[in-house]
């Protein structure tokens, strides 16, 4: 049985972009939650409020946050390039979502004081970060193979740095189990290097590569006598078809003679 195929514009499409917008809000807003605010004598300085552990849950927050911010981003531009949904954009939608809706787990993990020193609660939000990243890049791989999006040469530069994200997580596990969390943590901070040298690398190439490059103007000295224009066409090359009556017909535009 053939896949329905909802186009955009109608409104299974618009109740489809609905629920994935919504699913991202829901996991943004739920990372507050976990934190949990220090007890009384924890706000009596900062030291006290830095031994309460809060703190780094307030990192683990803010990373987490801008991390789902940016696969919202990027499942909006994805989503905003498709014309219709099918059932299989559909599932990997559904398999993207899980793994955004399992980082509020994997941050509360990462961010509990009782666990700094175990490699698990890293290693399990590298993995999640990984397999939501790959699972973005299906979106589009998806969307083009079912014909329900361009496979445009700028799509697939970016494509082809999806997994510079996946890359760096994934760099960070071996460090993890060798040397504690706290170095792998450090080694995500070469996000802050890769993302502006991937986007000075696709604005090259794209350079290089135009889409749709300006087609040169034509010679004059190339131009079919067709395209000529009527004014520059020689008399004696017209046709007696495309003359005017006036001239066709000398007789019937001069005086009658008496």
């Amino acid at each position: 049985m053939a896949s329905r195929i909802y186009a955009r514009g109608t409104t299974e499409f618009d109740r489809g972009l609905t629920f994935f917008d919504a699913i991202y809000a829901v996991a943004i807003t739920i990372l507050i939650v976990g934190i949990e605010p220090p007890t009384a004598d924890h706000w009596a300085s900062w030291d006290a409020l830095a031994r309460s552990g809060v703190l780094g849950q307030l990192l683990a927050f803010t990373i987490s946050f801008f991390v789902i911010a940016n696969f919202w981003k990027i499942n909006h531009r994805l989503m905003g390039q498709v014309s219709a949904l099918d059932g299989a954009l559909l599932n990997v939608n559904i398999i993207a979502m899980f793994f955004i809706v399992v980082l509020p787990f994997s941050t509360a993990a990462m961010s509990e004081s009782t666990l700094d020193t175990q490699p698990l609660p890293v290693v399990l939000y590298a993995v999640t970060i990984i397999c939501a990243s790959l699972a973005q890049h299906m979106i589009w791989v998806v969307a083009v193979r079912r014909g329900l999006t361009e496979n445009s040469a700028a799509a697939r530069r970016r494509s082809a740095f999806t997994f510079v994200v996946p890359a760096v997580f994934a760099l960070s596990i071996p460090v993890a189990f060798a040397f504690g969390p706290d170095p792998a943590r450090y080694t995500w901070l070469l996000l802050l290097l890769t993302g502006p040298v991937s986007s000075t690398i696709q604005k090259r190439m794209a350079a290089r590569d135009p889409e749709s490059p300006t087609p040169e103007a034509p010679s004059l000295n190339s131009a079919s006598p067709n395209s000529a224009s009527p004014d520059a066409a020689s008399p004696n090359s017209a046709s007696p078809n495309s003359a005017s009556p006036d001239a066709a017909f000398p007789d019937a535009a001069s005086p009658v003679q008496e």
